[in-house]
């Protein structure tokens, strides 16, 4: 069954989020992975090529999928931040995720490519809701500090061998750091921008969810 695919848009105190819901299911609830885009600095939204592919593989599985624009970014209002807005935005996104009626709201997940992957597990920071996490690319300073954090759900991280910001050696001494549950995947050949890697990252992130919400 082809997804049902609404385009929405999100109320907060101070500005409106563009988004978009993909369901698989009319007919009953199901689980939910919200998707965290790239960094609206360098062009990054809600329809870059991970992203979409994501919510594709995630869809095929029976899981919803849940994308939205920055702040500042497509037609989302206001302006974009330095990550402490986004953040928000993030947070936001995540209740309003919670109270859909169509998603069982003790499965929901949150995945994230580069910037975005800084703001998901920024977001689970505390939150028992959110129940699995994906990291696709995440900067090195910022997994650096998420790396000494403890994180109880289970972790997903992915990244590519030839990704020009962060050495391979270094990902892995960092990912070593975090706290199991976790599972590790190294992308042979993928830079940062995985071009023509897009259908593994999609299939081992939803296969992720479908093992874990």
């Amino acid at each position: 069954m082809k997804p049902i695919t609404k385009s929405l848009f999100i109320k907060t105190d101070s500005h409106i989020l563009e988004a978009e819901f993909s369901n698989p299911s009319d007919s009953h609830k199901t689980p939910c992975v919200i998707l965290c885009a790239p960094s609206p600095k360098f062009g990054g939204d809600m329809n870059n090529n991970v992203i979409q592919q994501l919510s594709d593989d995630l869809n095929k599985l029976g899981i919803s999928s849940f994308k939205f624009n920055y702040r500042g970014v497509g037609n989302s209002e206001g302006e974009t931040s330095n990550g402490v807005g986004e953040l928000q935005d993030t947070l936001n996104v995540v209740a309003f995720v919670e109270s859909l009626q169509e998603i069982d709201g003790s499965r929901i997940g949150i995945a994230g490519y580069s910037f975005g992957a800084w703001m998901a597990l920024d977001a689970v920071q505390g939150n028992q809701k959110v129940k699995s996490i994906c990291s696709i690319s995440c900067p090195q300073n910022k997994l650096g500090m998420f790396s000494t954090v403890e994180i109880i759900q289970p972790k997903l991280f992915i990244m590519g061998d030839k990704d020009h910001d962060f050495p391979l050696g270094q990902f892995n001494f960092l990912t070593k750091r975090f706290n199991n549950p976790k599972q590790i995947e190294i992308i042979t050949g993928g830079d940062h921008f995985f071009r023509g890697k897009e259908n593994l990252i999609g299939k081992l992130s939803a296969d992720f969810f479908n093992k874990t919400l």
